[in-house]
C-alpha cells in the first residue's frame, strides 16, 4: 500500500504544477518571448549564485544566475537584420533597466567582463563591457531568429514611437511575412499535380 501511495502522490504533485499539460491547455509558453541578459559572475559569488557556461567564443566562465536585465526592463525596440543573416535588435530600456545597465557597465568596464544574452533560453550573443552605457540602449547585435525578431516587434513599440497610439494596438500576425514556411498537409491535398 505504501509503495502505491508514493507514485500516486508524485503524479498528483506534477499535474498540479503543470495545469496546461492537460488537454485544452494554453500555448502561451510557446508564444512567449523571453530575454535574459546575465552578467559574468565574480569568483567570490560561489556556486549558489553562479552557473558555469561556455561562451560562444569557447571561453569557459560563470554567469550570475539572476539576470541583470529581462524583457520586463524593455520600453521599446528596433529590430534589424544582422550582417551574418541572423537578426538583432536595439532595446530601449525603462528607467530601472537603464540604471542597472549603467551601474553594471561602469563597475565592470575594462575588466573583460561579459554580458550574455539569452533569447528563449538560447545563448545568442556575448558582449564585452568596454565602456559605460548611459543612454539606456542595449544592442543585441545578432543571433536572433526572424520569428524571435517578429515577436519582439509585436510585443513592444518601435523606438521613437512609444507614444503613438497605433503602436499600442498592434495585433500579432499569424507568422512573419518575410520567411517561407513549409506547406501544410491541407495545402498539399488541394494542390494540382505539376504538368508534365
Amino acid at each position: 500500500m505504501k509503495r502505491l501511495l508514493f507514485p500516486c502522490a508524485a503524479i498528483a504533485f506534477l499535474l498540479a504544477l503543470e495545469p496546461s499539460s492537460m488537454a485544452g491547455g494554453s500555448n502561451k509558453k510557446k508564444d512567449a518571448l523571453t530575454i535574459r541578459i546575465h552578467g559574468e559572475a565574480s569568483p567570490e559569488d560561489g556556486e549558489k549564485f553562479s552557473v558555469p557556461v561556455i561562451l560562444l567564443d569557447g571561453r569557459k566562465t560563470s554567469l550570475s544566475i539572476m539576470p541583470l536585465l529581462s524583457e520586463h526592463d524593455i520600453k521599446s525596440v528596433y529590430p534589424f537584420r544582422a550582417a551574418d543573416g541572423s537578426c538583432g535588435a536595439y532595446l530601449r530600456l525603462n528607467p530601472h533597466g537603464t540604471d542597472l545597465l549603467t551601474q553594471y557597465s561602469i563597475e565592470n568596464m575594462g575588466r573583460n567582463k561579459v554580458l550574455a544574452v539569452m533569447v528563449n533560453g538560447r545563448q545568442t550573443a556575448d558582449l564585452i563591457v568596454d565602456k559605460p552605457v548611459r543612454d539606456g540602449v542595449f544592442v543585441i547585435p545578432s543571433g536572433m531568429t526572424m520569428v524571435e525578431d517578429a515577436k519582439l516587434a509585436i510585443a513592444f513599440p518601435e523606438m521613437g514611437q512609444e507614444n503613438n497610439p497605433d503602436q499600442k494596438k498592434k495585433k500579432p500576425s499569424s507568422s512573419p511575412k518575410n520567411i517561407m514556411l513549409p506547406p501544410k498537409a491541407a495545402d498539399l491535398q488541394n494542390a494540382a499535380a505539376p504538368a508534365q
